[in-house]
């Protein structure tokens, strides 16, 4: 288990506040409760972003619900986020959700009970199939995006840079791992090493996609917004298309 130092006290308290609630309502039930998302990770920001914790159990029928709730008003009410899920349907879930489960698979804090991960295979043709889908669901966000910012001349894009940033580095991480390269744990790393592995077609816009990270990262103000989500859905289409060329 662990302390979670690097987080702000603000954040914490409802993480503390929710695992004891979680822990007696569900009792000999519980299998897990995992931090996932950017709060799981060391160092990184969390602005903009919720708390999320995982409740993996073997029964979650009404009753459960019911005490659960009982005892997640107060972080709920605080924002924290909650995901269930039943031992079964995460075991099921491996095709279907191939990509959520092999993200919080490698990138969960285990806060009580046993590791729900382990043991658990996802077959490297659903990973790939599920990369694609979200790549492809990103780009066509990006450019329908694009196309109203010129129609409309609004371009505040922060929220969906950052979106978009965040899905592309965990994307990025599964990627180089499908493409037998080992995932840097470093993030900004990873991203330079996904975009040399997307090759010379990203080559005119990996600067400018890198500068964004750092931007939004440092949370400063955009210069070219604008040219920032060209050069980003340039890429996730670029990426996209290695990834449907990979043989897994």
């Amino acid at each position: 288990m662990t302390s979670l130092d690097w987080l702000s006290e603000q954040v914490r308290q409802p993480i503390d506040a929710a695992k004891p609630a979680i822990v007696r309502a569900l009792a000999n039930h519980l299998i897990a409760v995992c931090l996932i998302g950017p709060a799981a990770k060391r160092g990184r920001s969390m602005r903009g972003a919720h708390v999320e914790l995982l409740i993996v159990a073997e029964l979650l029928d009404a009753t459960s619900l019911r005490a659960l709730a009982k005892g997640l008003a107060q972080p709920l009410r605080a924002g924290l986020q909650i995901r269930t899920v039943t031992g079964a349907e995460l075991a099921g879930s491996v095709d279907v959700h191939a990509l959520e489960i092999a993200t919080w698979r490698d990138h969960h804090l285990l806060l009580a009970g046993r590791d729900p991960f382990q043991g658990l295979e996802i077959a490297a043709k659903d990973l790939r199939h599920e990369i694609e889908r979200a790549l492809r669901t990103l780009t066509q966000r990006l450019r329908n995006r694009m196309l109203w910012c010129l129609a409309t001349e609004q371009v505040r894009l922060d929220a969906l840079l950052r979106e978009g940033m965040e899905l592309l580095t965990m994307i990025g991480h599964h990627t180089l791992a499908l493409a037998g390269q080992q995932p840097p744990r470093d993030e900004a790393a990873l991203l330079g090493r996904l975009l040399a592995w997307a090759g010379s077609s990203v080559a005119p816009v990996a600067p400018t996609v890198m500068a964004l990270r750092s931007r939004l990262e440092a949370t400063r103000a955009p210069d070219d917004p604008l040219a920032e989500l060209a050069a980003l859905a340039t890429t996730t289409e670029v990426v996209c298309a290695r990834v449907d060329a990979l043989r897994v």
